[in-house]
């Protein structure tokens, strides 16, 4: 029963994640003024690391001050109403060019984020709730035994150049990503799949081994590709793969490697056509040409760092959207460690972390508290989850309760003559982490813990992290569009070497919801949010991890450009065909 999310990106996962066209980034944190951790030194680091954050020119100290229990408000966007033209071009920077316009074969952000503009998937994602609406797909039925999905498909769309659509095209799509000699990235996803079908031109049918209603994202995320182009082709060497024919609201007008890609409107679209007569994604060369660009008027449309995000709401003549990353961060405790098995303690050290004055120090401001790896507004949110409060006060009494107290007066709880010392790791090549790591040292030492810091280089991390070998974790993961999260907490999960369960979370009750969910009748929305509401009630109970937030993506739009509404769920392009210029 795999959390494939996991199993798939696992060295992406690790990241600030950076999305929407390679250039995306979270919240810069601040310096840390705190004694120098211990720094255990190795050989590799951290794939990836030119998308880390630039260190902030922010001063703030982190240090833990007054309580703040106030959740951290999602600011609402700065939205102007002026009149709408039809027509018009937007153009927006980043720094990385695509790799690959062929869905099949993008794994990238910048190629991700373009190619889903050119093509459509069977269901989206509907950009409030991360519920599955209807695609290319019109509906979708599943079987009572759940081993198979069959989806009725649109008979009105037409590929870019004025062929039909067909089941042919989705029954193709998905055999080529199954396709070893092809190399897609999906292929992993649909491990669980005995047979794709088109039983008619409207009609594809899936085939499972085991019943898994998590795959219905994977089926419905996919980009189908047109099988009259590239049935005979190799799919790797393809021209196809620059010059690319999809069903989506925009047609590729022209790539120039390196420097931009121009997407013109679909006038054959089947759904909502778009207003902008062209979208061009400019490749420019660093932070700095990004912001000369926005106050130039040469981009309309810019990712921000914390760092900028002041002077660029001073100059008031920008919108500034906000909205969580797809990345939550945590402190993961390890359940089998002789102290940390207690759940007294963990619940102590969770509540000793003031978690908004995190995000205030750390991230300027920029985040969203949460108590478990879901947002608040995704369908399978429980709303009725207890969330526990920054107590120190409290987390001194279960540490007391749990017979730690500090007999001798140094300041450092003890028992039986052991002083309460524990571990705390995390990747020193990450500043978002690394500061998260600090100033939780210091919380932890307010309520008579000691804890030692160590930074230490990916490789060593991983490794630590898989064979088990830590007491505490300043770690993240991805904000999943599905909620199972099999991988993390099913016990059978908690393997050395390979396990997503590092943290060794043993539960029986959890372990059968989790099939629970999986296996839900119909895949019935209701029936699976309350099976995650009791999993996430029981885990704010046992607190294998203590939940602290996620990061805000920061994006800069010129004042003339509209109908921009990033979500968290469908990114910041979901809408682009309502995009529109007023100048």
């Amino acid at each position: 029963m795999p959390f494939r999310k996991l199993t798939i990106a696992v060295a992406t996962l690790i990241l600030p994640v950076a999305v929407s066209l390679g250039c995306m980034r979270t919240a810069t944190p601040g310096p840390v003024n705190a004694p120098d951790p211990t720094v255990r030194p190795s050989a590799p680091t951290e794939p990836g690391k030119a998308l880390q954050p630039k260190p902030s020119t922010n001063s703030a100290k982190l240090h833990p001050e007054a309580p703040s229990n106030s959740p951290t408000p999602l600011p609402a966007p700065v939205v102007t109403v002026p009149p709408m033209l039809e027509g018009g071009t937007v153009v927006e920077g980043g720094l990385a060019d695509a790799v690959t316009l062929n869905p099949v074969l993008a794994d990238d952000h910048t190629s991700l984020a373009v190619t889903e503009l050119l093509f459509d998937g069977l269901l989206a994602v509907d950009p409030q709730t991360a519920a599955l609406r209807p695609g290319l797909a019109s509906s979708w039925r599943i079987s009572a035994d759940g081993l198979t999905i069959t989806f009725i498909l649109r008979d009105d769309v037409l590929w870019h150049d004025g062929q039909p659509f067909s089941a042919a095209d989705v029954e193709f799509t998905f055999k080529a990503i199954l396709n070893p000699a092809v190399g897609s990235p999906r292929q992993a996803d649909f491990s669980l799949v005995e047979e794709f079908k088109a039983v008619d031109d409207t009609t594809f049918a899936v085939t499972l081994a085991d019943a898994d209603c998590s795959i219905l994202h994977d089926l419905g995320s996919v980009r189908i590709v047109p099988r009259h182009i590239l049935g005979d082709d190799d799919i790797q060497a393809s021209p196809f793969n620059a010059n690319p024919v999809g069903t989506g609201p925009f047609v590729l007008g022209e790539w120039v490697v390196g420097d931009h890609i121009t997407l013109l409107r679909n006038p054959r679209y089947w759904g909502k056509a778009p207003h902008l007569d062209t979208w061009t994604y400019k490749v420019v060369a660093n932070e700095e040409a990004l912001l000369a660009g926005l106050e130039t008027g040469q981009l309309d449309v810019i990712p921000l760092s914390l760092d900028d995000l002041a002077s660029i709401e001073a100059a008031g003549r920008f919108q500034i959207h906000r909205y969580p990353a797809n990345e939550y961060y945590f402190v993961g405790y390890n359940v089998d460690h002789p102290i940390l098995g207690d759940g007294r303690v963990r619940q102590a050290l969770s509540q000793a972390i003031d978690r908004q004055r995190l995000v205030d120090r750390i991230l300027g401001g920029q985040g969203q508290l949460l108590d478990t790896g879901l947002l608040p507004a995704h369908w399978a949110y429980p709303q009725e989850l207890v969330s526990y409060p920054f107590d120190p006060a409290r987390a001194a009494q279960l540490l007391a309760e749990a017979g730690w107290v500090d007999n001798d007066g140094d300041g450092i709880r003890d028992r039986d003559g052991e002083p309460l010392r524990l571990r705390l790791g995390t990747n020193g090549e990450n500043p978002t982490r690394e500061a998260i790591a600090i100033l939780v040292q210091q919380y932890y030492l307010a309520v008579g813990v000691a804890v030692e810091v160590e930074l230490i280089k990916w490789g060593n991390f991983l490794e630590d992290i898989f064979t088990h070998d830590f007491d505490m974790v300043v770690f993240s993961w991805p904000l999943a569009l599905d909620p199972d999260e099999w991988e993390l907490w099913h016990s059978s999960e908690s393997v050395l070497d390979s396990g997503f369960n590092f943290v060794s979370y043993h539960d029986p009750r959890v372990d059968e919801l989790l099939l629970q969910g999986l296996r839900a009748p119909k895949c019935e929305e209701a029936r699976r949010a309350a099976i995650y509401g009791e999993i996430a009630t029981i885990l704010a109970k046992d607190r294998p991890f203590a939940f602290l937030f996620a990061p805000y993506n920061l994006i800069a739009v010129n004042e003339r450009v509209g109908g921009v509404a990033p979500s968290p769920f469908a990114d910041l392009h979901w809408n682009l065909a309502n995009w529109y210029v007023t100048r």
